[in-house]
């Protein structure tokens, strides 16, 4: 009898362990994004020198992430995730991603000022993620 309800614990623990493992599933959620300036970074904005960013969001943050930049906008290069960052004094613009293609909105006006503010917000949860200033040169 001993053997048989050894036999019958060992059966079951196996049976346990293949389910469990059936049963387990893991998601990969990515929840960093980069952007960054390219070449010579400055905290100073020169035209065609220190204006060039690299700006990548997961699939997973794609559509609850947005950037709001006071005095600035970002164009699109043809390089994948490169944008240039261009000085427009006393605008204010909003960039979401949206099927892969950055998506620009005039918010309204801003303080006249030769400083540009970026900051990229969680839209679910208006948590602000990064925010930085930058001077016009």
């Amino acid at each position: 009898m001993d053997g048989q309800l050894r036999l019958v614990i060992i059966f079951l623990l196996i049976s346990c362990s293949i389910n469990a493992q059936n049963n387990i599933k893991i998601k990969k959620e990515d929840n960093r994004f980069l952007f960054f300036q390219i070449g010579l970074k400055n905290d100073t904005i020169i035209k065609n020198k220190t204006d060039l960013f690299l700006i990548k969001f997961p699939d997973s943050l794609k559509t609850v992430l947005r950037m709001d930049i006071e005095n600035a906008k970002f164009t699109k290069l043809k390089n994948a995730n490169t944008y240039q960052l261009s000085y427009i004094l006393g605008m204010k613009y909003s960039h979401m991603i949206k099927d892969s293609i950055i998506e620009t909105l005039l918010e309204g006006v801003s303080q006249n000022s030769k400083i540009i503010t970026i900051s990229i917000k969680n839209i679910k949860t208006s948590k602000v993620l990064m925010s930085n200033k930058f001077i016009v040169k």
